[in-house]
């Protein structure tokens, strides 16, 4: 038997904002992993989790507002795709 809670947060308008800010950036990564995944199956090539993975490397070096979300975060992100 699985047994899960649910809390409700009342997070502060600076937390709340950075929260925002966050999934922002997620969102943005998403959109451009997405992006790229699409591109290369246009052009007949097969992206797997480790060359987005390894895309996000490069993209870190490109956009550091990356750098504002946790690394796991971000894989996660890539996981999802």
């Amino acid at each position: 038997m699985l047994i899960s809670y649910k809390f409700r947060l009342y997070p502060s308008k600076t937390v709340e904002a950075k929260l925002t800010e966050q999934l922002e950036i997620c969102r943005l990564l998403y959109n451009r992993l997405l992006e790229e995944v699409n591109r290369a199956r246009k052009e007949g090539r097969n992206m797997t989790r480790k060359d987005t993975q390894a895309l996000i490397v490069k993209l870190k070096q490109k956009k550091p507002e990356l750098n504002k979300v946790y690394s796991k975060v971000l894989q996660m992100v890539n996981y999802q795709l």
